[in-house]
């Protein structure tokens, strides 16, 4: 059964991780991370005092993944927000399958994390477009994540928004200019539907700025699907701002 409750600061409806949230419906892509490798601490190579694209290493967690015909692939990258170590020193992000902090994934035992990275981690999706030209085609993203609870600080930020179509941006979550600890989201997964119907494409973005390993926002469950969403399961859109708050860049 669902489980619902107010955030802190918005008074929106926040529904908590269930499954089934889009009656019937074919899925058109996917990710739950169960593809992408798992591996020791990621150690950025780059140059920590200027943005710059995150890649690979060898025996280390993946923070980029190629789409591999059955989950899409993700690309991350680094901002320097705050002239720090950035990701250099070595922290948990990328895939992982540690569940120390969600109790377990809500599809799998993979999913991926954003933590620690002195400055900002921003990952980006596999851009997602309908099939044909159907710009009334009923279709929505659903996606869990997970903010740890802890003591966040006032300068800490995640925002998880899609771009779709002509750069028109579609908010999830954003804690810009907001105490994460007051805003009732910590410690549980969250399902989120999104209803896409009307456009043709749609790209996932999330990124967090922070500077504590205790700090970490979690992903899973990334599913591009047809189908109308159930009553009561409709979007939690805009954590951070108004309902389904959409702008153009």
């Amino acid at each position: 059964m669902k489980n619902t409750r107010k955030s802190a600061l918005m008074g929106v409806t926040v529904a908590s991780f269930a499954a089934g949230a889009v009656a019937g419906g074919d899925v058109i892509a996917y990710t739950s991370f169960e593809n992408a490798f798992v591996g020791d601490q990621y150690v950025d190579t780059g140059d920590a005092s200027v943005d710059h694209d995150l890649v690979n290493n060898a025996g280390q967690s993946v923070v980029d993944f190629t789409a591999d015909g059955v989950e899409i692939g993700f690309d991350s990258q680094y901002f320097n927000t705050r002239n720090g170590v950035g990701l250099t020193d070595g922290d948990w992000v990328g895939a992982t399958d540690f569940t120390g902090t969600v109790g377990s994934f809500t599809d799998g035992v993979q999913g991926f994390q954003l933590q620690d990275a002195d400055g900002m981690m921003r990952t980006t999706f596999d851009t997602i477009t309908v099939p044909g030209d159907r710009t009334l085609f009923e279709w929505n993203l659903m996606m869990d994540f997970y903010v740890q609870e802890t003591g966040w600080e006032s300068d800490d930020y995640m925002r998880i928004w899609l771009v779709v179509d002509d750069g028109v941006e579609i908010d999830i979550l954003n804690t810009a200019g907001m105490d994460v600890d007051d805003m009732g989201i910590e410690g549980e997964w969250h399902m989120v539907t999104v209803d896409l119907t009307g456009y043709v494409s749609a790209t996932l973005h999330v990124e967090l700025d922070s500077n504590s390993g205790s700090e970490s926002l979690y992903l899973d469950n990334i599913v591009f699907k047809t189908g109308i969403p159930t009553p009561g399961t409709l979007a939690l859109l805009g954590f951070g701002g108004l309902a389904a708050t959409r702008r153009r860049r």
